[in-house]
């Protein structure tokens, strides 16, 4: 993370020595962003591998988002900003197969399954913009985040009828830390690149188990059961997002500075 942050850095000076002219930062920005999430334990697992970690992890393989971000900058040189973000991540397991459950009436049966796992998050933060006046602005910032969890898994076995289990809807406080460059293609467009580390559960843990018997002939839904009991350590929602998008400037100062 230092050494991806390090080197954002280093490319945005390089690109803003390159600039002809420099402009004068925006009070509010907007981004509109899309990304790719990379879960990291205990987000993610592989099956069957996995199966005998402590915690047993969550089995996501990769993940998206979409989101939207406004940025407040403060003070004459408008390298300090108050940030508010909205997003939405959504994670997937890929399909597991050879995966043993309860298929009802007291019997065993394998089959696949396939889960997804998805979270609403809005955050608030603080931002360094190191070069406010520059093309090419790189940035470094933090979040608080409430982060509002759902989702679902699908049950097909090889013998009975397919059926769903439903994740119980969760809330949940953490951290998000990133930083990216802001690309300036004029007075009122751009263009952003990022990464950000979210840690998703800090906050908020609980030990309540399943609902249900897990199998065909019940309502199923299960917890997330991320808090530290006698019998599993606690598990942590961390993932890596990587992020692009566009950039919308408002109230500028009407002249550019120049060099």
């Amino acid at each position: 993370m230092k050494k991806l942050t390090a080197l954002l850095v280093i490319v945005a000076a390089f690109l803003s020595l390159n600039n002809n002219s420099s402009f004068s930062q925006p009070q509010l920005k907007l981004h509109v962003t899309g990304g790719y999430n990379l879960p990291l334990p205990d987000l993610k697992g592989t099956y069957p591998d996995d199966i005998n970690k402590d915690p047993i992890p969550y089995f996501m393989k990769s993940g998206f988002h979409a989101g939207v971000d406004g940025k407040y900058y403060l003070g004459k040189k408008r390298n300090v900003g108050i940030t508010l973000s909205g997003g939405y991540n959504s994670f997937s397991s890929g399909d597991m197969t050879g995966v043993v459950f309860s298929n009802g009436n007291n019997s065993v049966d394998t089959g696949t399954v396939l889960s997804k796992m998805n979270m609403i998050t809005i955050g608030l933060g603080i931002e360094y913009n190191f070069l406010p006046k520059g093309k090419t602005q790189p940035f470094l910032g933090a979040e608080f985040t409430g982060n509002f969890f759902s989702g679902n898994t699908k049950y097909t076995p090889k013998n009975g009828n397919e059926f769903e289990g439903t994740l119980k809807s969760a809330s949940r406080f953490g951290i998000a830390i990133g930083g990216g460059l802001d690309f300036k293609l004029s007075k009122q467009v751009g263009a952003v690149l990022g990464v950000k580390y979210n840690m998703s559960n800090l906050i908020g843990k609980d030990s309540a188990t399943s609902t249900g018997s897990g199998n065909a002939n019940s309502t199923n839904e299960y917890t997330l059961y991320d808090k530290e009991t006698t019998v599993t350590k606690a598990r942590n929602i961390g993932f890596i997002q990587l992020y692009a998008g566009v950039s919308f400037f408002f109230n500028e100062p009407k002249k550019t500075v120049k060099k």
